[in-house]
């Protein structure tokens, strides 16, 4: 979004106290949630303890679809700011501000660890001075993924040795973890990972495996783990994103650093029955760049319709917003114009595009509103795609989804502002 008041034309800088939207954006394009795979717990037990940041009081004063009219009164290229991440890769707040205004996006990754959390504070404090509501994300997960760490952030074990906690002492931990996070102006934390990595595979799976970044060898195991982290950040007010749908368990590369190809993963393969557990629970779902063979040869499942669309959205009925893995600098997606794959991961269903190389987030961009222009009705899509966003960003207590006439009442009011060290 734009800096200063947080649009071109200032619609959505209004006062945290008057935030009153936690609509889910149904997509009419989409049918409803089928049943959940055999075994799997039931609708009830999936979100017992684990609502989302927002209170129940701020949920049920909501009316259905007034995100959705919020999104629609914003001109295209607001909605357009909304749909992208960008990424702050440097260390001072003076730079950080610079960098956000060169980008001009609704939210932010933290890629640079600024030493701790009194500087992560200064850092955010001075991002949330340009856009009170931009929401800032980080990927913190443990092990050799955290990527905040320093005085006034616990040291995260990996992945794999929170799994042999309790469930009850791993939600616990990640309570203080998250609320270090929230203390530090990170409302949004890129995880937990719920790729279901087979015992077999585990020494050669390059991406989770060989890092020890997952939470079991079983659906079992990794459903109830997640849960717990998911269940922590909650309770700590964090955002949470579940990772890497449809999974990166079967293969062996790295997108990071190549492209990989999973020539065992189907629509219904245990690997996908993970993500079907955790799709109440989580707040997002953050899509992969693997290609996988038997589902979508053409296409890494960032640019897949099948997968995005087909399986995500309407198989699972995951109605919440859908956030892709990097799309500017993984080697996997080498072969594809940097320009346009944020319209591609949009196109297939995607909801919010990130990108951690902030030289590229103003070309993807502008070929996202070109296309929008020229083909009416992907520009129809986006609104829709801008109310989920908008409704995850009052999830973190940031914008509000209130007709206009609401939104000018109480623009003047104080919005307000978390210390810039933390405790």
């Amino acid at each position: 979004m734009r800096l200063a008041c947080h649009g071109r034309q200032g619609l959505l800088g209004i006062a945290l106290a008057s935030v009153l939207c936690a609509c889910a954006v149904a997509d009419p394009t989409h049918p409803a949630p089928v049943s959940a795979p055999p075994g799997s717990p039931s609708p009830a037990a999936s979100t017992a303890g684990l609502s989302s940041p927002t209170s129940q009081a701020d949920e049920s004063s909501a009316s259905p679809g007034s995100c959705l009219a919020a999104a629609s009164e914003l001109d295209l290229d607001e909605q357009v700011d909304l749909l992208y991440m960008g990424a702050i890769t440097v260390t001072t707040a003076s730079q950080a501000s610079a960098q956000l205004a060169a980008q001009q996006v609704g939210s932010v990754v933290l890629m640079a660890d600024p030493g701790g959390a009194r500087a992560t504070g200064e850092l955010t404090a001075a991002l949330r001075a340009a856009d009170p509501d931009l929401l800032v994300a980080a990927d913190q997960e443990g092990g050799q993924v955290q990527r905040l760490a320093g005085p006034g952030f616990g040291a995260i074990p990996a992945a794999s040795s929170q799994a042999a906690l309790p469930t009850g002492t791993l939600r616990a931990q990640w309570g203080m973890w998250g609320g270090q996070l929230r203390d530090a102006g990170v409302r949004y934390d890129l995880g937990p990972v719920a790729d279901l990595v087979p015992a077999a595979n585990t020494a050669a799976n390059a991406p989770i495996g060989q890092l020890g970044r997952g939470y079991g060898a079983t659906r079992t195991d990794v459903v109830a783990n997640a849960s717990a982290v998911i269940g922590g950040l909650h309770d700590a007010g964090e955002l949470s994103s579940i990772k890497h749908f449809p999974g990166l368990g079967n293969v062996t590369v790295n997108t990071d650093f190549g492209v990989a190809h999973d020539t065992v993963t189907t629509s219904d393969s245990p690997e996908v029955d993970v993500f079907a557990d955790l799709a109440a629970r989580t707040d997002s779902v953050m899509v992969g760049s693997v290609v996988y063979d038997r589902i979508d040869p053409q296409n890494p499942a960032i640019f897949s319709p099948d997968i995005i669309t087909g399986i995500l959205r309407q198989r699972l009925g995951f109605d919440k917003v859908i956030v892709s893995d990097d799309l500017g600098a993984a080697a996997a997606l080498a072969d594809y114009p940097v320009a346009s794959r944020g319209t591609s991961f949009l196109r297939a269903g995607g909801d919010l595009a990130l990108d951690v190389d902030p030289l590229s987030v103003a070309a993807m961009k502008a070929d996202t509103v070109r296309t929008a222009r020229s083909d009416p009705a992907f520009g129809a899509q986006l609104v829709t795609k801008a109310a989920r966003v908008l409704a995850l960003k009052h999830s973190a207590g940031l914008v509000g989804c209130q007709p206009a006439e609401s939104r000018e009442r109480t623009r003047a009011d104080p919005i307000p502002q978390q210390p810039a060290s933390a405790p």
